[in-house]
């Protein structure tokens, strides 16, 4: 797992304490501790304060690769997803590792979650059976499934004020829903994408949406209209494909198929701020 800096990538730390490859890693809401994730289905939760990294807990949520993990925003429970043989989630407090209730109703493995950050609390989860799950609590229990995509649903996330969460699929389609209670508001583009939508970022005001597609373009969204404001064409290669995308603070980034991370300009959309070659 690699720590960097928005502003200086070059500097960075390096957590060499997972035994097999990793696949996700995730802030705790506090800012002193990351949990990541590995295909063994082993969770890590380790401190970022300390250069040494001082491992908290480590637990074995699920059997099999772990896809996603979200914090709850206090920072004391933390729901995981991925390609369990039992489950494909579980949720849990993170100083415990008690169980605080199920992730059930999908029928194959989970590729992202998210938790609510207001209250009433809610996870949503994404999975390749198609289907959105929501659940409330604590305890958290199945609520309902939403059916809306017709391919794997590769990301879910929830705006920063919890009013409203984004999906997006295999399927091109990207569709916002009422944070609270579930209901779809409507579709983003029709679709948003020519390819796969791997990945969906919020704005900080919650304002326009961030997404990254296999069409080798990512896409900045207006919530409120559910129209295009600015599209980035990052290249003809197969290697150009978006994986992933991230809004933090000012930084628009995006990572490629190659690994490169991209630092987009939403002012000159032709041209990157910066590029990392990983």
């Amino acid at each position: 797992i690699a720590v960097s800096y928005f502003q200086n990538p070059a500097i960075s730390d390096i957590y060499t304490e997972h035994s097999c490859a990793t696949s996700v890693a995730k802030y705790s809401p506090s800012g002193f501790y990351i949990a990541s994730g590995d295909q063994s289905g082993k969770v890590r939760i380790w401190d970022t304060v300390n250069k040494e990294h001082l491992l908290k807990n480590e637990f074995q949520p699920i059997g099999g690769p772990i896809k996603d993990i979200s914090w709850s925003p206090d920072s004391q429970r933390m729901v995981v997803v991925g390609e369990g043989r039992e489950r494909f989630g579980h949720v849990f407090m993170a100083e415990t590792g008690t169980s605080v209730g199920e992730i059930l109703g999908q029928s194959k493995p989970i590729n992202s979650v998210d938790f609510r950050p207001s209250r009433p609390f809610r996870i949503v989860t994404g999975s390749e059976d198609n289907t959105i799950g929501v659940f409330e609590g604590p305890p958290f229990k199945f609520k309902m499934t939403k059916k809306d995509h017709t391919r794997f649903v590769q990301a879910v996330r929830y705006s920063p004020s919890g009013n409203h969460f984004a999906s997006a699929g295999f399927d091109g389609k990207v569709f916002l829903y009422d944070g609270a209670t579930s209901d779809l508001v409507g579709e983003i583009g029709a679709p948003a994408h020519k390819g796969g939508v791997y990945g969906v970022a919020w704005k900080p005001d919650g304002k326009q949406l961030l997404t990254s597609s296999g069409d080798k373009t990512c896409r900045l969204w207006d919530v409120e209209t559910r129209s295009l404001v600015t599209e980035f064409v990052m290249g003809t290669q197969v290697d150009d494909q978006q994986v992933s995308c991230l809004w933090q603070g000012q930084y628009l980034l995006s990572v490629s198929l190659s690994g490169f991370i991209n630092y987009l300009d939403v002012n000159n959309p032709e041209k990157h701020i910066r590029i990392i070659k990983v």
